[in-house]
C-alpha cells in the first residue's frame, strides 16, 4: 500500500496554470476524494500523479518514492504501479471480461499461471465470477465499471485512481456503485484517490476529502461529517448541499430573520466578532420547520419528490427552499400554494461574505 504526498504542485497548459502550489497528503490506506466543479484542475492534478502531464513546480511521492518533481525526468507512467478508472471505463470491447483484466499483466510480462489467478481474484473482487467470457457489449454499464475496477485492481497493489468513474451511469446504478466501490476500498485496504463534482457521492465514500474552488485551490480538507457540519466558509457551505442564504436584519443590539410582511420575527444569535451589515444566515432547507415557530412565509410552490417535499418559500424578501419528510407532510397536512405558515430555523451558520469566517 501506499500514500501520496503533492508539495507545492503547480501545472499549467498553455502558459495558463490551472494547479497553483498545491500541497496535499493522502494517508495510506484511505479512500480520499477530491471534490470540486468542473474545470477546476482535477482531472489535471490527476494527470501529474500518473505521470501524464509534467510539473511547473514540486513534486510528487507515491509511498516514499518521488515519482515527478519540476525539472527532472519522473517515473514513467507505466511504472508508477497506479490503477486507474475514467469517466469512459475504458474496456475494450473485442475482449472479454478476462481478456480485459488479464491485459496490463500480459503487458508486464507477468507469468501466466501467476497473472491468471490474479485475473480472477479481481474478478471476483468486483463480483463478476462467472462473467469471464462475456463481452462488453452483453454488459451493463455498472458491469462494465466493476471490468474497470477489477482491471484497476490488478493494475496495482499500492494505488487506484477513480476519475468520474460512475457519472455516465443511472442514479440507481450510480448509488449502488458508491457503495460497492467504497465497500472493495475496505475489504482490499488499498489507497483510493476519488476524484469527482459530485458532493453525495464524496461524502459517502470518503474517509477524507479535499475541497477545491474553481481556481484549484484547497478549501478545506477534513472528514467528510466534520466538513459538512464546519464548513470553513461560505463557498464550501454551498458547494456541499442546497443552501439558503436569508439575509439578516439589526434589531436593537442583535439581528432577526424577517417574516414574509417584513416583522422582524426570530432573533438569531450572532457571534459578537461576525457582527456587521449585510450578515446572513445560512441554513439547508431539512433545517427549516415548517408548521411550527414564529415566523411566517408564505408558499409560492410545492413539489413532490417521493420521499419528501420540497417548498418554495418568499421569506424576508426572497426565496427560500424548505424540505420536509413526506410522511410527515401527510400526517401534519401538505401545505398549499399561496398561503402563510410558521417556520422555525436550526443549525443556522452566519456569513458576511464569502471571505469571512462562520459560526
Amino acid at each position: 500500500m501506499a500514500g501520496v504526498s503533492f508539495k507545492n504542485v503547480t501545472i499549467s497548459y498553455d502558459k495558463r496554470v490551472i494547479i497553483d502550489g498545491l500541497s496535499l497528503e493522502v494517508v495510506d490506506g484511505e479512500c480520499f476524494a477530491i471534490l470540486g466543479p468542473s474545470a477546476c484542475g482535477k482531472t489535471t492534478l490527476i494527470r501529474g500523479l500518473c505521470g501524464f502531464k509534467e510539473l511547473d513546480t514540486g513534486g510528487i511521492r507515491i509511498g516514499d518514492r518521488l515519482v515527478g518533481a519540476a525539472g527532472r525526468r519522473g517515473v514513467p507512467p507505466e511504472k508508477r504501479n497506479i490503477g486507474v478508472v475514467f469517466q469512459d471505463y475504458a474496456v475494450w470491447p473485442h475482449y472479454s471480461v478476462f481478456e480485459n483484466v488479464y491485459y496490463p499483466l500480459k503487458k508486464r510480462g507477468v507469468p501466466k499461471a501467476e497473472a491468471r489467478q490474479r485475473t480472477l481474484d479481481a474478478i471476483e473482487q468486483v463480483r463478476m465470477k462467472g462473467y469471464e467470457e462475456r463481452m462488453p457489449a452483453q454488459l451493463s454499464g455498472g458491469q462494465q465499471q466493476r471490468v474497470a475496477l477489477a482491471r484497476a485492481l490488478v493494475s496495482s497493489s499500492d494505488l487506484v485512481v477513480l476519475d468520474e468513474p460512475i457519472s455516465n451511469l443511472d442514479a440507481n446504478l450510480r448509488e449502488e456503485m458508491r457503495f460497492e466501490i467504497k465497500e472493495l476500498q475496505r475489504r482490499t485496504g488499498i489507497t483510493v484517490i476519488y476524484v469527482t463534482h459530485d458532493q453525495e457521492v464524496a461524502l459517502a465514500i470518503a474517509d477524507r476529502m479535499a475541497i477545491l474552488d474553481s481556481k484549484g485551490y484547497i478549501r478545506q480538507v477534513g472528514v467528510p461529517e466534520d466538513v459538512y457540519k464546519n464548513p470553513n466558509d461560505r463557498y464550501v457551505y454551498q458547494f456541499l448541499g442546497v443552501s439558503n442564504f436569508i439575509p439578516l436584519d439589526r434589531s436593537g443590539d442583535g439581528y432577526v430573520i424577517r417574516d414574509v410582511e417584513g416583522a422582524p420575527r426570530f432573533p438569531c444569535d450572532v457571534p459578537a466578532d461576525l457582527a456587521a451589515d449585510g450578515l446572513y444566515a445560512a441554513c439547508r432547507p431539512v433545517d427549516i420547520r415548517i408548521g411550527e415557530g414564529p415566523v411566517n412565509g408564505l408558499v409560492k410552490h410545492v413539489v413532490y419528490l417521493g420521499n419528501l417535499f420540497e417548498y418554495r418559500v418568499i421569506l424576508g424578501g426572497r426565496e427560500i427552499r424548505v424540505q420536509q419528510d413526506s410522511h410527515e407532510a401527510f400526517a401534519a397536512g401538505v401545505p398549499e400554494e399561496g398561503r402563510s405558515y410558521p417556520m422555525s430555523f436550526s443549525n443556522l451558520r452566519f456569513y458576511a461574505d464569502e471571505g469571512r469566517d462562520a459560526r
